[in-house]
């Protein structure tokens, strides 16, 4: 089964963060209308990537999917305890394990007058496996066959079974875009065509774009403000500034170490559950590319070699905790005994290598995101003193197409890991969006199809018991259980969740 990629783009999101380049369009009269009644200001530095074709952006889990919820309606919303609510959909059911009969909402139109019903779901789902074979959708809605059962029921039947999918709807995978804009899909990259609470007003692609609320929207509710403008910034102090100045009333924050003083200039510090991953994926586990990578001794000593709490406090203090394991804790897998299993012992990660054959140590060219990316760098100095040279290489501009390419060993990287068992799956099947080289080992191939298959009264164990394998066979170099943070002003709230950025329908004046 292919996991959904939804959760691997905030992986990219996460990364990228700091190196990322976006215009930022910013003036003393947006700042003034930033607190006028009925609209809401919202900053992001993950702009430069924005597409309103939402089955050709990396929308999943990140700060893009702000935008793509304005526009577009999902099937499903996730609400921020984790649990899956109606949105388009108002009901569904798995009636077999790998059959998920949804039913939904009626009425709804596209602004021309198109009905959003079960053709319209299936004009979606089909143009996302068949005529996209180079999204990220592709090969996920590829294993999926949707039939319309009459107009407000469609039916999925997927290969394998596909647990997670009306969460996968909820965070890049449900979006429903108008079928006839999906004739002529380029034209999707600057206009949206959807059902969504807002409506594009005006737009300089990767700066900024302006919204204005749809009449007679559905869950009016839901979506309080007039209007919404989303600026792009070239970086997470400059939209920090510009919070702290009052020019918006929501932005992601990316540097922990500035969160004292946020919270002192009056901001509110929404953190998530601490449930991304971050480290370095010793991507490389046949070692085609650097051969030490390709003995397990070697991964473990390099796992020995770290000393995680020191690197969490000095690449993101207050944000998270330290930690070796797949699974942050409070998610099924987790086990503090397994977790505890690599201890900071630089005497045994020598030893490790000398029994592997690397006394002298070797190489190890090791991708990164940016140049200001203090936890890979503290990581390559711990390295460093077991006698494993390190080269951090920056790709802030073409990350993504080097992570993809196979030529790397090792890169930084992130996951959000909910749904737990598709973001393994994500992280460990051959062909999953995280697993970057294919590595392939059999037993673990095994015990990811156990996990993937098991009742629900048996998944919990599965998956324990699958990420110890993963955990012993040393596939990475986790440092950390990140949280995401996101502020607001005095006059705004939201709630972020499990989420990486608040999602537009918990947004609020404070007042209420």
């Amino acid at each position: 089964m292919t996991r959904h990629p939804a959760r691997a783009a905030y992986a990219l999101a996460t990364v990228l963060a700091l190196g990322l380049t976006a215009a930022c369009g910013s003036g003393a009269d947006d700042g003034k209308e930033a607190g006028a009644a009925g609209k809401l200001a919202l900053g992001t530095f993950f702009g430069a990537q924005t597409n309103f074709n939402p089955w050709l952006s990396p929308t999943g889990d990140n700060p893009t999917l702000q935008v793509h919820q304005m526009v577009y309606d999902s099937l499903t919303q996730v609400d921020p305890d984790g649990k899956v609510t109606p949105a388009l959909a108002t009901s569904w059911e798995f009636t077999d394990p790998t059959t998920l009969v949804v039913k939904l909402r009626d009425g709804v139109k596209f602004d021309d007058g198109t009905p959003l019903d079960a053709n319209a779901v299936k004009a979606n789902f089909d143009y996302a496996s068949k005529a996209v074979p180079a999204g990220p959708y592709a090969k996920y809605f590829a294993q999926i066959t949707t039939t319309v059962v009459d107009e407000t029921t469609v039916e999925l039947k997927s290969k394998a079974p596909q647990p997670d999918l009306p969460t996968d709807f909820a965070i890049g995978g449900g979006f429903i875009v108008n079928p006839k804009a999906l004739k002529a899909p380029s034209g999707l990259k600057g206009k949206p065509d959807g059902t969504g609470p807002y409506t594009l007003a005006h737009s300089v692609q990767g700066q900024r774009y302006d919204f204005t609320r749809r009449k007679d929207y559905w869950d009016a509710k839901q979506y309080p403000y007039q209007s919404v403008q989303l600026k792009n910034f070239s970086s997470p102090q400059a939209l920090e500034n510009a919070m702290k100045a009052g020019q918006l009333q929501g932005g992601q924050a990316a540097t922990p170490k500035t969160l004292p003083a946020l919270h002192s200039a009056g901001l509110t510090v929404h953190r998530s559950a601490p449930t991304t991953l971050g480290g370095i994926w010793l991507s490389d586990r046949a070692g085609k590319i650097v051969p030490a990578l390709g003995k397990v001794k070697v991964r473990q000593a390099l796992n020995h070699a770290i000393d995680r709490a020191a690197i969490h406090k000095a690449a993101t203090p207050g944000v998270g905790a330290p930690g070796s394991l797949i699974v942050p804790k409070g998610l099924p897998g987790y086990s503090a005994e397994t977790d505890a299993k690599y201890t900071y012992d630089p005497a045994k990660a020598k030893k490790l290598l000398v029994e592997a054959g690397y006394p002298d140590g070797f190489t190890l060219p090791v991708l990164a995101g940016g140049d200001n990316d203090v936890a890979s760098q503290a990581v390559a100095g711990y390295l460093r003193k077991i006698g494993v040279e390190v080269k951090l290489e920056g790709h802030a501009n073409d990350y993504v197409n080097q992570l993809y390419s196979g030529k790397w060993a090792a890169a930084a990287s992130a996951m959000a890991m909910v749904p737990t068992v598709q973001s393994l799956t994500a992280l460990l099947a051959p062909d999953g969006s995280g697993n970057f080289n294919h590595s392939v080992d059999p037993e673990i191939q095994a015990l990811l199809t156990k996990a993937q298959t098991a009742s629900a009264a048996e998944q919990a164990d599965a998956v324990e018991e699958l990420v110890k394998k993963v955990n012993d066979e040393a596939w990475f170099l986790i440092t950390a259980h990140n949280q995401n943070v996101y502020l607001t002003g005095k006059d705004v709230t939201c709630d972020i969740g499990q989420r990486s950025v608040c999602p537009m329908y918990t947004f609020r004046p404070a007042e209420q």
